[in-house]
């Protein structure tokens, strides 16, 4: 089995690389810390499986892991992080990924597990996602019920803390759609103050910019 390794810590990208030789006999075809030489690498070596970190300096690693379930669909891709918020998560389980190790709780032995479970064609997911995403998705005032993704875009900005005129040169509109916008997201979630606003936006993990990074941004 060919297995690519994508994890911004050499360090860590060389001991799992070593995991994967000398425990479960696989060619590690490719070791990279950056997304974009990463999915270029595996667009070209079509490995049968991904280990990928999702925190990467110079992309979101979620958004490698979509383009490898569009374009080689028989590949498995396992997810590592140590972000738990409910943004990134609900993401790991729409993209339909086929596995996410938090790297805060869990140990070698519970990721040579998942990388075995994941190489047979099964799933793993560390407790937490199951603890973030079970009670989002039984909330009716949950974000993604309330927002457009558009509307979502602007609360990411919004949790940067930036004003309505960097909002609006930003996303190219006027100021006044702006602030318009952000009294819509108050609205809906029913929160009346910007400093809670952003207080929300970084706690359910908007801040995150890469989040909204159009999809060109991972073209060929």
């Amino acid at each position: 089995m060919k297995i690519a390794i994508i994890e911004d810590h050499s360090l860590i990208a060389d001991l799992l690389g070593t995991i994967c030789r000398r425990d479960f006999k696989f060619d590690v075809v490719l070791t990279e810390t950056h997304g974009r030489r990463g999915l270029a690498a595996i667009r070209k070596l079509r490995p049968d499986f991904v280990l990928l970190d999702i925190s990467l300096p110079d992309m979101d690693g979620l958004e490698v892991a979509a383009a490898v379930l569009k374009e080689l669909p028989a590949t498995k891709v396992l997810a590592l992080s140590s972000l738990r918020d409910p943004v990134t998560l609900k993401r790991v389980r729409d993209l339909g990924i086929h596995g996410f190790v938090d790297k805060r709780d869990q140990t070698v032995e519970r990721l040579k597990e998942a990388i075995d479970l994941v190489s047979r064609g099964h799933e793993f997911f560390s407790p937490v996602v199951n603890e973030v995403i079970g009670p989002l998705r039984r909330d009716p005032k949950a974000y993604y019920r309330m927002l457009s993704d558009y509307e979502q875009q602007i609360l990411g900005l919004i949790g940067e803390s930036k004003s309505d005129e960097e909002i609006a040169t930003d996303l190219g509109i006027q100021p006044s759609t702006a602030q318009s916008r952000r009294r819509d997201i108050m609205n809906k979630l029913e929160i009346h103050s910007t400093p809670k606003l952003i207080r929300y936006a970084i706690e359910c993990g908007f801040t995150r910019s890469e989040h909204f990074r159009p999809p060109s941004a991972v073209g060929p």
